[in-house]
């Protein structure tokens, strides 16, 4: 007979080690903006955006992007152009920030959809380009999982949930690197905010355009996440 006792009663697994601080002094500031509070935006047809309850500005109409009622929206398309977002920095005074996550869901933007529809997708920070995700396609082959029912099925479903990290030494998209650029470039210090681009450069390769999902569509229940780390300047190291 063998007689066999745990050792643990829980074990906890983490597959984002590289965000981990030996530094128990390190503060976190997080919040998130729904999708339709963009602050400025440049977008081309086909565009259009949707609330959880109804499509709440004409399709293929850039000039209603500026109606009042794009607060609302849980989907945003566009094929060309960018949206533009203003989000807070209430950090302590006297702190040095170290790192700068940015996530969202999005994929490619094609007329209905096209699950092989790649899109160059850039995100800019205070008006640097921090790295460019080439989206594979508008995903459409089966419904969102928190998609309404009102929403018909064959258009647009999903999309994929990215995440840009910029720290001291680069920037990595899903932990793989995109760009040389540091969180020092981002000059965030001092300032009351953050201007955050999300959309297709004029120059891309792969022009196909955007889609935006917030809580209330797509398989992830979240809209555009910020989240930064950072240490106060006398305990810097």
């Amino acid at each position: 007979m063998k007689v066999c006792t745990r050792s643990y009663d829980d074990i906890h697994i983490s597959l984002n080690p590289a965000i981990q601080s030996t530094k128990e002094n390190y503060g976190v500031y997080e919040v998130e903006i729904p999708i339709g509070l963009y602050s400025d935006c440049e977008v081309y047809p086909t565009c259009g955006m949707a609330s959880g309850t109804e499509m709440i500005i004409r399709e293929d109409e850039p000039a209603s992007f500026y109606h009042p009622k794009h607060i609302d929206a849980q989907i945003i398309w566009f094929r060309k152009g960018y949206l533009e977002y203003i989000l807070p920095l209430e950090l302590p005074q006297n702190v040095k920030i170290k790192s700068l996550e940015l996530s969202m869901e999005i994929c490619s933007e094609a007329p209905n959809f096209d699950n092989d529809w790649p899109s160059d997708i850039s995100v800019w920070v205070n008006g640097l380009e921090i790295g460019m995700w080439t989206s594979p396609g508008d995903f459409g082959d089966r419904r969102g999982r928190l998609n309404p029912s009102w929403w018909l099925d064959w258009t647009t479903q999903y999309g994929l949930l990215k995440t840009w990290r910029v720290d001291e030494d680069r920037t990595t998209l899903d932990m793989k690197k995109v760009s040389d650029v540091g969180i020092n470039d981002l000059q965030l210090e001092g300032r009351p905010n953050l201007r955050l681009r999300i959309g297709v450069d004029p120059n891309a390769v792969h022009k196909g355009g955007v889609n935006i999902f917030g809580r209330q569509f797509g398989d992830y229940e979240q809209d555009i996440k910020m989240r930064i780390q950072y240490v106060p300047l006398t305990e810097e190291a």
